[in-house]
């Protein structure tokens, strides 16, 4: 009789431990959710970066940004990132959404990323159309491997993949399938 109730008390207690122990995958998305855990956020961001000599360097914009602790990933809603050369803003990028590196030395735009460039006393304005774009803000280097459209006037460039050097004299190179037509004058 006692070793009925022994094994029934047993049987018990491994079905309550067994219930209420948790499950693997709720621990996992538990530790998801802690990698997502926002541990700050702005909205409206202008954020305007100097260089040594104390000469407005770079423009950061966003409609929102949020950090997240765990990674320290910066993401940014509709971020606009400005490089200024000799006092003027020379290029204009504009994407949908982008992460910014923990520390700041890798900004990938994501989806459609539009790109300007003001043009000079040489050369005229130009309008390019990408997207998963990467930016090193401190070597002001740009690289993707999507399709790239380079419009300047009449003249436009198609091309897969592209490598941008943005500091004056700046320099691009196109890395594939590319064409172009060109206007002479």
């Amino acid at each position: 009789m006692r070793i009925w109730l022994l094994l029934a008390l047993l049987t018990v207690l491994g079905i309550t431990w067994w219930a209420s122990r948790q499950e693997p995958a709720v621990l996992e998305s538990e530790r998801v959710d802690q990698d997502q855990v926002q541990d700050y956020f702005v909205r409206g961001l202008e954020l305007h970066l100097f260089d040594t000599q104390g000469r407005l360097s770079h423009i950061l914009e966003a409609d929102r940004l949020a950090h997240f602790k765990a990674s320290g990933i910066t993401r940014l809603q509709q971020p606009g990132y400005i490089l200024y050369e000799d006092k003027q803003p020379a290029w204009k990028i504009r994407a949908e959404k982008g992460d910014l590196s923990r520390d700041q030395s890798l900004l990938q735009l994501l989806g459609k990323t539009e790109i300007d460039w003001q043009g000079d006393d040489r050369r005229p304005p130009m309008h390019l159309i990408t997207s998963d774009l990467i930016v090193r803000p401190q070597t002001e280097y740009a690289e993707t491997a999507a399709p790239v459209t380079v419009t300047s006037g009449e003249n436009w460039i198609e091309s897969t993949g592209m490598q941008a050097w943005l500091k004056a004299p700046g320099k691009i190179r196109f890395l594939a399938q590319t064409r172009a037509h060109y206007v002479a004058q």
